[in-house]
């Protein structure tokens, strides 16, 4: 019997499906305990055609990350729309939703499973500082009111504090969490705009 030959189309669909399924089993068991059968199974597909896709379950994992990154910059172009550039409050929208997506893939993962990714892809398993900020970069650009100084590597630091501050909620007090966190996006904001734009 030969290979099922699939078009284009059907390619992004069964990929988008694999997706959704492995995010859902990601968030239920870890990336250890998700198993690349208990992705063909949830997205009713056979192994065969994980194969056809993804190298391994790490493979995945990076691909669905690069996925998401995808997803976001669609997101805030349709923000955008015609316009050149996001309000600053759309801007601290755009910036809260990166820390508060619960389909964020690395709030599921462990530090081994961090390791796991890094050893799957040596290339980029340091974090690259001139990367993240011309991620930033890119972003700012679509956002009013950004300071002319801004010091990349601080926010840089920031929005990674918030992350890990959102992955290890249960660590910290229940009834200060939220106020925390209204602290440090304060801090974000202004490291990002210009004064008296915070609002």
């Amino acid at each position: 019997m030969s290979p099922k030959i699939f078009s284009i189309a059907e390619k992004e669909q069964l990929k988008e499906q694999m997706f959704f399924s492995g995010l859902e089993l990601l968030k239920a068991h870890g990336m250890t305990h998700m198993s690349v059968e208990k992705i063909t199974s949830a997205a009713g597909i056979g192994k065969s055609t994980f194969y056809n896709f993804f190298m391994s379950k790490e493979d995945f994992i990076i691909q669905l990350i690069e996925y998401n990154r995808s997803r976001f910059w669609k997101a805030v172009a349709e923000m955008l729309g015609q316009r050149e550039k996001l309000t600053v409050p759309e801007g601290k929208k755009v910036l809260q939703a990166i820390i508060n997506n619960n389909d964020s893939v690395y709030q599921y993962l462990t530090p081994e499973d961090e390791q796991k990714l890094a050893d799957a892809m040596p290339d980029k398993s340091a974090a690259d500082i001139d990367e993240e900020t011309e991620t930033l970069r890119r972003l700012f650009a679509m956002f009013e009111n950004v300071r002319e100084n801004v010091d990349f590597a601080v926010v840089s630091n920031l929005l990674k504090i918030l992350a890990l501050t959102a992955e290890n909620r249960t660590m910290l007090h229940e009834s200060g969490y939220q106020r925390t966190q209204e602290k440090l996006f304060a801090l974000l904001f202004d490291c990002i705009f210009e004064e008296g734009q915070n609002g």
